[in-house]
This record gives C-alpha cells, structure tokens and sequence, in this order.
C-alpha cells in the first residue's frame, strides 16, 4: 500500500479529531491508550476456506467500521459498517470466507470510536489464493535403484545457478591437485 493510500484512509479521522480536539487531542485519537490489535488466523487464505479476523484491546460495545485495499488499490469500502460490534470485554471474533473475486493480496484497516468519541484504529495484511484441484493418484511408484555408476555419471550439485557434474568436479579436482600440491614440492 502506498503512503498516500494510507493518509487518504485516515483523513476522515484526521479532520473528526482535529475538529473535535484540535491537534493535540489528535494523538489521544490515534488509540494510544488502548493497544488495539487486529489478526487473521491465515495469513494465506484459499478460496472456500473459512478465516477468521480477531480483533483485542478494542473499546467495549463499539462499532466496527472496515476499509479495505486489495493489490495496492483502494475497493471502495472505506469505514463501512456491517454492523459488527466489539464484545464487553474489548474483543471480536469476524468470520470471513473469501470468494473467487478477492484473490489477491489485501491490507483490511478497522476503525472504532469509544464513548468519549476517541478513534482507534489497526491493520492486517493477508492474501487469498485460488483454490486448487487436488488429484489422488492409486498407482504407487516403483522404486528405481541407482547404481553408483548412474550417480557419478548423471548426478551433480549446483553453484550459483550453474549445474556441475559430479564427474567435472572430480576432474578440476584431480587437475588443482596436480598444478598446486606438484608445484610446492619442487
């Protein structure tokens, strides 16, 4: 998400604090006294698969109003309600199940108003993937048994994204042998 996305998504707050309180109020605003987290249990979810969005150190009985930005671009929800609400104890629980047209990486931002009229506000990124077909194979595959003739001679390891034969390596090892041990015994 870019900077400017961001202050867009907080300018509503900015202004209703700056009006309210002037500046100085506007850090009691930012939720300074509360440490409001908000986390998804899968960070990495798949279309289908139910997810869910915990929220802990909210205001008691407060409002939950959501904005959301998917690949970077805002989607048009910004401070919506669906009326979801924090439990007593400053907590809420928000299951999501994710469709085939929220693939993508997202960053979702919630913002509450205590009863003092304070704004609070935190953030979670996650992505959503395609679901994927899974195929069950019945047949089992034979074992192949490689000879260490096979090994040497097909085998190898990479340096640096080059593939090197295991029989080249043994042969710059043999020819380093004889140009550095031969050369200090003379």
């Amino acid at each position: 998400m870019y900077k400017h996305q961001i202050l867009s998504l907080h300018t509503p707050m900015f202004i209703a604090a700056k009006r309210s309180r002037g500046m100085r109020g506007l850090r009691r605003g930012m939720g300074a006294a509360i440490p409001l987290q908000l986390s998804v249990d899968s960070p990495q979810m798949i279309v289908g698969q139910a997810a869910k969005f915990r929220l802990i150190g909210a205001p008691p009985n407060s409002e939950i109003y959501w904005s959301s930005y998917k690949n970077g671009a805002a989607t048009g929800e910004l401070n919506a309600s669906y009326q979801q609400f924090t439990e007593a104890n400053g907590t809420a629980e928000i299951v999501f199940t994710p469709e085939a047209d929220h693939v993508g990486k997202w960053v979702k931002e919630i913002l509450l108003k205590d009863g003092a009229g304070q704004i609070y506000t935190a953030m979670v990124q996650f992505s959503v993937f395609p679901a994927t077909s899974v195929q069950t194979t019945t047949a089992t595959p034979t074992p192949t048994s490689t000879s260490f003739l096979d090994t040497l001679t097909e085998g190898g390891f990479n340096i640096g994204g080059t593939f090197i034969p295991y029989l080249w390596a043994g042969g710059a090892a043999i020819a380093g042998y004889f140009l550095f041990a031969k050369g200090k015994g003379r």
